[in-house]
């Protein structure tokens, strides 16, 4: 069932199940409501519900649903609120996207005080960890268990099965994830307690039911944050060299103490010949290079500007672009589960307890009316 449906029934499912009464859903409503979905079109019997429902019978509780949500909307205009929040991004998304820019610019300003490494260690320990994420993502795809492949208890929750293979983080990420969209709606609850109370308790059920079902997008959400904050991280840092180099005009060299002079030009062709490349910004000759070594502890080096370029070039190419790649598979696959949510094993039940009430309804006399 797609995410929007899904979410509409177990809003209406929630609701319907701690509202016995029918003071926030009025039983004629529900009825009615009922009759609309079903208006026309075959239903599958009410006895023997399956273990699974079919898209027809999907079909019938989420139009059954939408029927409910209008009528729901005129007494409690918050549940679109609440709706909106189950579906939508997070303060968590916001703040990690900060974090990772903040994060990168200063990566940026820690390399060499008031003069500028052209080694940027900072680059290369970004460019190594991400080199790291990616042989992880590649293996990880490998050793995804495929459909056909997997037994009937981890094909029937491939979710479940996705997430062993992550790691702790992840699986943190991914909850945490869950427990701030859980806490949005909590928070939309009590802000509207006042004005209608007896929803509550079923507002409540679907934010406990949605952590529980919207697990798949909770985990492609918060993965591709990551991805986000990556390239965020890589944009900060190129916006702090740039800082450095064209507007503090602060110098770029390098130190001995690490590379020699023979290396040292080695090492540059290696860690920006790419780079170089593809940008045709040359990279200066082994003399040239060694003219940049620091003299003393303020003097020496030279002007940044083309180091600053190479420095960008280099995590656009080892850091934005295949995040980049990662974030479109990453949405396609998060597309792909919203399309493609599994509804809940209880909804074969109430699916057969809204047929029953129907069929019921249905079979009684009319009554006169009065007067």
């Amino acid at each position: 069932m797609r995410q929007r449906a899904l979410q509409t029934v177990l809003l209406v499912h929630a609701i319907e199940q701690s509202d016995l009464a029918g003071d926030a859903l009025s039983h004629e409503d529900r009825a009615q409501a009922s009759r609309e979905a079903a208006d026309g079109r075959a239903l599958p019997a009410a006895d023997d519900p399956p273990a699974q429902l079919d898209g027809r019978s999907e079909r019938f509780l989420a139009r059954r649903a939408d029927a409910l949500l209008v009528r729901l909307r005129v007494r409690s205009p918050g549940v679109d609120r609440v709706l909106a929040a189950a579906g939508g991004s997070t303060g968590l998304d916001r703040t990690l996207l900060l974090l990772g820019f903040l994060l990168g610019v200063a990566l940026a300003f820690a390399d060499g005080g008031g003069r500028i490494d052209v080694f940027a260690y900072p680059l290369i320990g970004l460019v190594v960890w991400n080199l790291i994420a990616y042989i992880v993502l590649i293996v990880r795809a490998f050793r995804s268990p495929r459909q056909g492949d997997q037994p009937a208890a981890v094909a029937a929750a491939p979710a479940a099965a996705a997430v062993q293979h992550d790691g702790f983080f992840r699986r943190w990420l991914a909850r945490t994830y869950a427990n701030r969209v859980r806490a949005r709606i909590e928070a939309l609850i009590s802000h509207s307690i006042g004005f209608n109370a007896p929803l509550a308790p079923g507002l409540r059920r679907f934010a406990a039911d949605w952590w529980q079902v919207g697990r798949p997008l909770f985990r492609e959400r918060s993965q591709r944050i990551l991805h986000l904050a990556a390239i965020l991280v890589a944009i900060g840092l190129m916006v702090g060299y740039a800082l450095r180099g064209w507007i503090l005009r602060q110098a770029a060299g390098w130190s001995a103490s690490v590379f020699g002079p023979a290396s040292a030009h080695t090492v540059l062709a290696t860690l920006y010949g790419p780079a170089s490349a593809v940008s045709r910004a040359p990279i200066p000759s082994a003399h040239d290079v060694q003219a940049l070594m620091w003299s003393g502890p303020k003097t020496g080096g030279g002007p940044a500007g083309q180091w600053v370029y190479l420095i960008a070039w280099t995590a656009l190419l080892y850091i934005v672009l295949p995040r980049l790649i990662a974030v479109i598979i990453t949405t396609l696959s998060l597309w792909r589960h919203a399309m493609t949510l599994r509804t809940p094993a209880s909804f074969s039940g109430y699916h057969a307890a809204v047929l029953r009430s129907l069929s019921a309804a249905s079979e009684s006399p009319p009554t006169a009316p009065s007067g």
